[in-house]
């Protein structure tokens, strides 16, 4: 067959970096309702469990109930619609939308196919919400989510989001909000610069570890930094974006200057690399792309302590993931030596 394609195919995209402590809410939300990933998060456990025991019996409750629903996820939608300077600012606009509008931002973006049945749902249509139910089948929690919030009462959903919101930020957030803005801010201006040096393809892969490339219907990539999370990276979808919720750098959560203080970065890098098992599945990755199932067969290790340690060499910028393929950075081990040796000889 002959084809003459005069089709437009995207070759790049737009970066946005945003910071917001609004942001660090809902994902630390989301992280402490995840019990499953407790055991994978650079917090310990005990930590965690400090966390946890110094919380409110009120927003413990408001927690159980978003565990129970995945509000979380609901409030990083609508977190998106603006840029809200302040949690008084966000309340006041979730109170300014009426029920289908509110109902329609909660809903999760499943793909612009799906959007008239996305609007259509939120008015209270059950067969455009039946349909987006299906279009999502095989996903973990979207079909449970959009039958809760088409059902919900507006009055309840509007109660638990600020509840949730409010406590969060107040209990966690704002008796550290000093040292967790300073470090999204760090992290921010870090990410900046190297947008301004890099293409938007590398400025996705050395934030997020991501090999992001460009695809149909995709025009700008969002990147927000986080705390709570670290060291996850969290994807997402809007209209006509994607969105890469990524964990702060180690050199955005140091502020000192002390000249005997290594780079996080480079910490982070030696601690990867101090490990023989993580060691050896860099040496597969250098000679060839694999999948997790794939790695996990060749160093005889159990699946979720290999996605352990693949997690910490992505966070060290030594492996890079495309969809399920992890790969090594080509250019991540070069000039170590230079960066140990500069550190070392340092003028003190």
């Amino acid at each position: 067959m002959n084809l003459l394609n005069t089709s437009f195919e995207r070759v790049s995209y737009s970066v946005q970096i945003k910071t917001s402590l609004l942001f660090e809410c809902a994902l630390g939300i989301a992280m402490i309702t995840y019990p499953k990933l407790h055991d994978r998060l650079e917090m310990t456990r005990v930590e965690l469990d400090e966390l946890k025991t110094g919380l409110s019996s009120e927003l413990k409750a408001e927690l159980d109930y978003c565990q129970e629903h995945n509000t979380w996820k609901m409030l990083l939608q609508l977190l998106h619609f603006k840029d809200f300077s302040s949690p008084l600012e966000f309340y006041q606009f979730l109170r300014s939308l009426s029920e289908s509008e509110l109902k329609y931002y909660a809903l999760p973006f499943v793909d612009i196919m799906q959007e008239n049945n996305r609007l259509a749902a939120s008015k209270g249509d059950k067969k455009a919400e039946n349909d987006l139910v299906l279009s999502c089948k095989g996903h973990a929690f979207f079909p449970q989510m959009i039958h809760f919030v088409c059902s919900s009462r507006q009055s309840e959903l509007l109660n638990h989001l600020q509840a949730i919101l409010d406590g969060w930020y107040n209990e966690v957030i704002l008796p550290k909000r000093e040292w967790t803005g300073g470090v999204l801010e760090r992290d921010a201006r870090e990410k900046q610069r190297i947008s301004q040096l890099e293409s938007p393809h590398k400025t996705v892969l050395k934030a997020a570890g991501i090999d992001y490339k460009p695809e149909q219907g995709i025009a700008d990539v969002i990147l927000i930094p986080h705390v709570a999370y670290r060291p996850w990276t969290i994807q997402a979808d809007l209209p006509a974006a994607k969105v890469f919720y990524y964990p702060v750098s180690d050199s955005s959560l140091m502020k000192s200057k002390d000249p005997f203080e290594p780079s996080g970065q480079l910490v982070q890098k030696l601690k990867a690399i101090g490990d023989e098992k993580r060691l050896r599945i860099l040496k597969l990755l250098v000679k060839k792309e694999l999948t997790l199932k794939e790695v996990t067969a060749l160093v005889g290790m159990g699946k979720t302590t290999v996605h352990h340690h693949l997690t910490l060499l992505k966070a060290a910028g030594l492996v890079h993931v495309k969809g399920s393929v992890y790969k090594a950075a080509g250019d991540s081990m070069k000039g170590i030596e230079k960066e140990i040796f500069t550190f070392l000889h340092k003028e003190t």
